[in-house]
């Protein structure tokens, strides 16, 4: 099979697997809330919270290393995968001292059950990970169709296992064992499940560990801006869950997590792909700036056609969808409040890949740097004069401020059209979120007739807008892959 078909096959099987197993996480996770109540929510978010904040420091952009040098990963691959070895295990010793420091000075907040999820997700976490340089091979041979069936199995078994301990009364160790949400590839049953068939696919002995010291100088060099870089994107991400926590507490931190959740539907594929297939693609051209800045912009304009419309329905069905969980119907102007973060997150990801991708580390860190600092002192403010609204505003500035300086960044490297990219669906997103407003004079009052007929209208006229303007791009995207499927077959 060509490298095009390849790309086409990976690239389809991600989209369409990742899709359904998102479908069956939203349906496992709903069984899952309402099975149980928000108490077990309040310490698990807190301990997933502590751990991927403490975490973080681990992330020395291996992997990104390994697609970056693709060329010769042959020659230093024993290397990455002894240096991923040493970095995992320090950061998990440096994690768990952490949590058990934090738990000794204030036990009220950072609960024993809170700090058990954490002290727990960093060892599984750990043995995961064990696996990278075996992923980084697989992704290097576009083997995204079974990495993708790896992903989307474990996380139907994770959750279905979840789902049944929490029927068995098992409370926050049913999050442990199984997760929920997107949290499920930390639990118990993901790991092992996972990580166990990503070894077995490309086996890396512990026998012959080696550690080449100018391929170690190389692979840190260039993933040390990542690590910056990824550090405080990871503080971005959850710092207002962490400041929700301490400066709103309560059954707030659960439904602003629930929220989260819902928000994340939309997105939360789309960045799958983005860290999982477009970095692969962007390292493969980084070398050519027209064929790069082609690709880029038909994966922007794939991701804003997607994510934008389904963002925009969830936005205005939040409260037909939080009818689906009684005990959660506090979320739904939560959702609302997000909806400015949920529009801009998947495209301040794959310009983020895309700096990654082709070596602009240093740059990307130093952007990111910008957002850690808009929200260290935004959000905190918002939170103290409008609680969990204010640091859900304050989150959709801190990402719009985000998506303009990337802007700027990427320039360096592609050559990209943002009115012609943008265009159309901002013009079908205003007509279609006219239409959900004016879908309210006439409202059924019951909510899942109501969630379908107003959900297809804006669906519809956001497809009809950009289908027109855009319908020759959509004819040429369409005959290269009709192109490549044929090449296939024959």
């Amino acid at each position: 099979m060509s490298t095009p078909q390849k790309l086409l096959k990976g690239f389809l099987y991600t989209l369409g697997s990742g899709y359904l197993a998102r479908l069956a996480s939203v349906v496992l996770t709903i069984l899952i809330k309402n099975q149980l109540t928000t108490s077990p929510f309040e310490d698990a978010v807190l301990g997933v919270t502590l751990f991927t904040l403490l975490a973080s420091p681990r992330e020395f952009g291996l992997m990104y290393a390994l697609l970056h040098f693709q060329e010769k990963s042959r020659t230093f691959v024993q290397t990455h995968f002894t240096l991923n070895l040493i970095v995992c295990g320090l950061t998990l010793l440096l994690a768990l001292l952490a949590m058990g420091v934090l738990h000794a000075l204030w036990p009220q907040k950072f609960t024993g059950a809170a700090t058990l999820v954490a002290c727990v997700f960093s060892a599984l976490f750990f043995l995961r990970n064990l696996t990278l340089t075996a992923e980084g091979l697989l992704r290097l041979d576009f083997e995204f169709g079974r990495l993708s069936l790896f992903h989307g199995l474990g996380t139907v078994l994770s959750l279905v296992c979840a789902l049944a301990a929490a029927w068995a009364g098992w409370g926050v160790w049913s999050l442990i064992l199984g997760g929920w949400s997107t949290y499920s590839v930390f639990s118990l049953v993901y790991t092992c499940f996972y990580a166990g068939a990503v070894g077995l696919s490309r086996p890396q002995g512990f026998g012959r560990l080696q550690l080449d010291p100018v391929w170690k100088r190389r692979l840190l060099g260039y993933g040390v801006w990542i690590w910056v870089g990824w550090m405080l994107q990871t503080f971005v991400l959850w710092y207002d869950k962490l400041i929700v926590g301490l400066m709103v507490g309560g059954d707030e931190v659960a439904l602003y997590e629930h929220a989260w959740f819902w928000v994340q539907i939309p997105t939360a594929i789309l960045t799958h792909i983005i860290f999982n297939y477009t970095s692969t693609l962007y390292s493969r051209y980084q070398h050519d700036r027209p064929r790069l800045s082609e690709v880029f912009s038909r994966m922007i304009s794939l991701e804003v056609w997607i994510a934008w419309p389904l963002a925009l329905v969830l936005v205005f069905n939040a409260r037909e969808v939080l009818a689906l969980t009684p005990k959660w119907e506090g979320s739904a102007s939560m959702i609302t409040w997000l909806a400015g973060y949920a529009f801009l997150r998947p495209l301040m990801d794959d310009c983020f890949g895309l700096l990654w991708a082709v070596g602009g580390t240093r740059l990307s860190a130093w952007l990111m740097g910008l957002q850690a600092l808009v929200a260290a002192v935004l959000v905190p403010a918002m939170a103290a004069g409008w609680g969990v609204q204010g640091v859900a505003y304050g989150m959709g500035a801190v990402a719009a401020t985000g998506l303009l300086s990337l802007f700027w960044g990427v320039r360096r490297y592609v050559n990209v059209s943002w009115p012609k990219i943008f265009g159309a669906p901002l013009l079908g997103l205003g007509l279609a979120a006219s239409a959900g407003m004016g879908y309210a004079t006439i409202a059924q009052g019951q909510a899942l007739v109501d969630f379908v007929l107003r959900s297809a209208l804006m669906v519809g006229i956001y497809a009809g807008v950009v289908g027109l303007l855009e319908r020759r791009q959509i004819a040429e995207s369409v005959a290269q892959v009709r192109r490549l499927l044929a090449e296939r077959r024959a």
